[in-house]
């Protein structure tokens, strides 16, 4: 079996890339391609960067496997004050912010998630910014659990091609916090986080620090969290392809 995992950025992905031994395929900086082999399941893992632009750019080639399985993993912020840094969340669905779009989560993976220790919620938003502030994440908590960049659209490319697909993400930062620098701004042409920018935006107000410091050891803790728990859900739940989805049902979505 096939199952293909994205995760946004490259520290949201280094825990299990370090405990699975994953190899990259590419030294092309687009393409940020790795794979891993255990027992009966091909896990290929694309990286694809922050955002819609980056996410949609790195989606063109990422099912050219042709996976039995999609998962959207990464790292995301909290909207509610029951959900703390470290949890590892799954959706039942992913929604924009604006509410226009949803899309429904493969229910049996959802259950299987949740079986092997996800909380179950109901709503991941995706933003297309960086939702910096406690003020803004209150603005959302009546939408929705959870707050990220791409979910939606790599659920909408799974769906396109009919592949059951599911949105598991663990929390880097809670709902009362607000981070400590402009994101919107660090990242660079490929998504991916650019340090001259980050150390450019703390050079110049270095009182940012401590609060860099404090989210760079909450999201390690988080995608450590969410490392442990992929390899248990997508080894030891047996995940099976299920059922196929005819192409046009999944266009109609």
């Amino acid at each position: 079996m096939k199952v293909l995992i994205t995760f946004a950025l490259a520290n949201e992905f280094a825990s299990w890339r370090k405990l699975r031994g994953f190899e990259r395929l590419s030294t092309d900086a687009w393409d940020q391609t790795y794979v891993s082999q255990s027992r009966s399941c091909e896990l290929r893992v694309v990286l694809t960067g922050a955002g819609r632009l980056a996410a949609q750019r790195a989606l063109a080639h990422a099912f050219d496997a042709e996976p039995d399985i999609c998962i959207v993993a990464g790292l995301s912020g909290s909207l509610k004050a029951s959900y703390a840094p470290g949890e590892v969340l799954a959706a039942r669905s992913v929604a924009d912010v604006m509410g226009t779009r949803k899309l429904d989560c493969d229910a049996e993976l959802v259950s299987r998630a949740q079986a092997f220790g996800a909380k179950l919620v109901e709503t991941f938003l995706v933003s297309e910014q960086v939702v910096s502030t406690a003020e803004e994440k209150s603005a959302l908590s009546s939408s929705g659990d959870a707050v990220d960049m791409e979910s939606l659209y790599i659920l909408a490319a799974a769906a396109q091609r009919g592949i059951r697909s599911v949105a598991i993400r663990a929390i880097s930062d809670g709902a009362d916090s607000n981070l400590p620098l402009d994101f919107n701004g660090v990242f660079d042409e490929c998504g991916a986080v650019s340090i001259p920018k980050v150390i450019g935006q703390v050079v110049r107000k270095p009182g940012r620090i401590l609060g860099l410091l404090r989210l760079a050891n909450e999201s390690e803790r988080a995608a450590a969290a969410l490392a442990r728990f992929l390899e248990a859900y997508i080894l030891g739940a047996e995940l099976s392809p299920g059922p196929e989805i005819a192409k046009g049902e999944a266009l109609a979505v």
